[in-house]
């Protein structure tokens, strides 16, 4: 593609399945094409500047740390700032002021205000286009966040100096007093997360640990509600699923890559290898998080798509999958055998049962678990082989690094529209 490639068409809603399925694709369509030898540039808006009065662009905000995500890494890639165009006109004044109050422009430009969110220097944009705005509503919980070892709170702990287990507690308190500054209270609002607003900040504090800590990058998140639904996005640029999970060690109750031995035994989809690896290694995250005794991404699916009866996607690499109501009896037998999980930790954090028994008991319960998430991924390979447009299962040729989570949520049970 010739010249700048636009973010956001004309009457094109950038959303994370466009974003995923056209987006990335033109992006890697111009590192193999003739421009390849260019630096990257962006426009903003595209569509005819003649027509800005009937223009109409339409952004889904959690697709934004997608967009920040990929950004982060094409910049350190270009080893400098990518180029990003604006325009404000009639058609782009709304979409502007929107990205202007959710922090976007001092997140990905060159602030160094301490009382605004620190420049990263991702986008070079000339910031005269922004302003002149008609003051629409915005909740100032609507920004978009960013997530960092280079937080001046954690340099100044030091944390290099530390154990990895000091690394850790340090940090999910940290980023605990963060989300719950930044979230809770959309949370608590919506009627399906109210009683559960404790464990969320508590899932997305340990997922940010985790990709900030072991991924060695930044975490780009923000949460969204309207009448409708509460959305939330976390997007990293870190090694992804399979590279976290080849440093994981074994245990009493967990063999390193079990799961995805398992499965690549059983594997009819006809992909590349590296897809392959995608799809398995999500699977074997999410049986790895079931055995944990802290609550993480599992749980996480679990209470968005049995206590919510929203969406879960989680994607890594070149492969996602989508988790709603259609899997519930599935998922609720997994569910089941993790509250048992749970109850089987804190009896030994309690000191109710010896290590003995632990390990006997977790065994067992993880045994049964492997079992029954070997069912659940056979049974979705088997519905992408029988109509790939239904299934849970999404398969990409260009490779997106990280680890990109994505949660939908009915504000009540009367909105809930799976």
């Amino acid at each position: 593609m010739n010249g700048p490639i636009p973010l956001i068409e004309n009457g094109i809603t950038f959303s994370p399945f466009y974003f995923y399925t056209y987006f990335i694709k033109r992006l890697a369509d111009f590192y193999s094409g003739d421009s390849k030898d260019n630096d990257l540039q962006f426009a903003l808006t595209f569509g005819d500047e003649a027509d800005s009065l009937i223009s109409k662009y339409y952004l889904d905000p959690i697709a934004l740390p997608l967009v920040l995500s990929i950004s982060a890494q094409l910049a350190n890639y270009q080893r400098k700032p990518i180029k990003l165009l604006l325009s404000n006109n009639a058609g782009t004044n709304r979409l502007l002021e929107f990205l202007f109050r959710s922090d976007f422009f001092y997140l990905v430009g060159d602030n160094r205000n301490p009382n605004l969110p620190l420049g990263k220097k991702i986008f070079d944009f000339n910031s005269s286009y922004i302003g002149d705005f008609n003051n629409h509503l915005q909740r100032a919980e609507h920004k978009v966040r960013c997530y960092s070892l280079k937080d001046e709170s954690v340099l100044a702990y030091k944390i290099n100096h530390r154990s990895e287990e000091e690394q850790r507690d340090f940090l999910v308190e940290h980023f605990t007093f963060k989300v719950k500054e930044h979230f809770a209270d959309l949370l608590f609002e919506n009627q399906n997360t109210t009683e559960l607003t404790n464990d969320f900040i508590e899932i997305f504090s340990e997922l940010i640990t985790n990709g900030v800590l072991h991924s060695q990058s930044e975490a780009f998140a923000l949460m969204f509600s309207d009448k409708f639904k509460t959305k939330f996005s976390i997007s990293d640029n870190g090694i992804g699923l399979y590279n976290s999970l080849t440093k994981k060690s074994d245990s009493s109750y967990y063999t390193k890559f079990e799961i995805f031995n398992a499965l690549s035994q059983t594997f009819k989809l006809r992909v590349s290898a590296n897809i392959k690896n995608s799809v398995l290694s999500i699977f074997e995250t999410l049986y790895y998080s079931m055995l944990k005794d802290r609550q993480g991404l599992f749980d996480l699916l679990c209470n968005i798509v049995i206590h919510c009866k929203g969406y879960f996607r989680l994607h890594t690499e070149y492969a996602q999958i989508i988790v709603s109501s259609r899997m519930l009896n599935d998922l609720d037998i997994l569910y089941r055998i993790r509250q048992q999980i749970v109850e089987v930790h804190n009896l030994l954090l309690f000191g109710q049962i010896s290590e003995q028994d632990f390990s006997i008991q977790i065994v067992r319960l993880a045994e049964i678990g492997k079992t029954h998430f070997l069912k659940l991924a056979n049974s979705i390979f088997d519905r992408f082989n029988e109509d790939t447009r239904f299934s849970s299962i999404r398969l990409y040729e260009v490779k997106f690094r990280g680890v990109h989570i994505e949660v939908e949520i009915p504000n009540s049970a009367s909105h809930d529209n799976i």
